[in-house]
């Protein structure tokens, strides 16, 4: 039976993302290996972000990468096609929704849209924030 390792974003800007994650999250990475891949471990899961501009660079670099990585995902790597942002909606929910869209509207770390309101299979509030790349981030909860 598979396990989910973690659930990551693809990232253009290593810092701006750790900024706007260590904000909405309300943590700092929990692992970090150097500006390729970030962590933030919570509840049993975690959130993670790659930069796939560091093995770019360091491919590129001239260093012997032989001990680094294989040539089979160097020819991957240099083949894939990257899109960023919309990759994968993350989800969160908090007790009091009304509180938390004030807190990340103070912040003012990305696009947010007003508090909506859906009854399809069950009703629920919710807003979406945008991250540096574009990603949407979906927080639902109580209207406290």
């Amino acid at each position: 039976m598979l396990k989910l390792g973690s659930t990551y974003l693809i990232v253009k800007n290593m810092e701006a993302s750790i900024d706007f994650y260590s904000a909405l999250l309300e943590m700092k990475p929990t692992t970090q290996n150097e500006d390729r891949w970030v962590q933030f471990d919570f509840h049993g899961s975690c959130i993670a972000l790659w930069n796939p501009d560091y093995d770019t660079k360091r491919m590129g670099s001239g260093e012997i990468l032989e001990d680094v990585y294989s040539e089979t995902y160097m020819s991957y790597h240099k083949n894939m096609n990257l899109r960023y942002g919309n990759n994968v909606v993350l989800n969160f929910y908090i007790d009091d929704l009304k509180e938390e869209y004030e807190r990340l509207k103070n912040l003012d770390i990305g696009h947010m849209t007003p508090m909506m309101y859906i009854n399809v299979a069950c009703p629920y509030h919710l807003f979406i924030i945008n991250d540096p790349d574009g990603n949407q981030i979906e927080i639902t909860g109580n209207m406290i």
